[in-house]
C-alpha cells in the first residue's frame, strides 16, 4: 500500500507556497545553495518528509552559526 499525502493542494498551489517561503527566506538573508536546493527537491519528491527537511536545515543553520561565532571571537594571544 502506498502512502498518500493528506495535502490536497494542486501542484500550482504547492509551487506558489514554496515561492512565498523562499521569498520570505531571501528577505531574511537566506542565500540559496545547491545543497539546500537538493534537500528542497527531495522533500518535494516525497523522499524525505517536511519535518526531516526542517531538521536538516536547523542542524546546518546551527553549524553555520557556530562557525561564524568562532570566527568572530578574538583569538587569545
Amino acid at each position: 500500500m502506498s502512502n498518500h499525502s493528506k495535502d490536497d493542494r494542486t501542484p500550482a498551489e504547492k509551487a506558489a507556497a514554496t515561492a512565498r517561503i523562499v521569498g520570505s527566506l531571501k528577505h531574511e538573508g537566506y542565500v540559496p545553495n545547491s545543497e539546500d536546493e537538493a534537500i528542497h527537491q527531495q522533500a518535494l519528491r516525497g523522499e524525505i518528509s517536511s519535518e526531516e527537511a526542517i531538521a536538516i536545515f536547523r542542524k546546518s543553520g546551527l553549524e553555520r552559526e557556530q562557525k561564524a561565532l568562532t570566527q568572530k571571537r578574538p583569538q587569545p594571544v
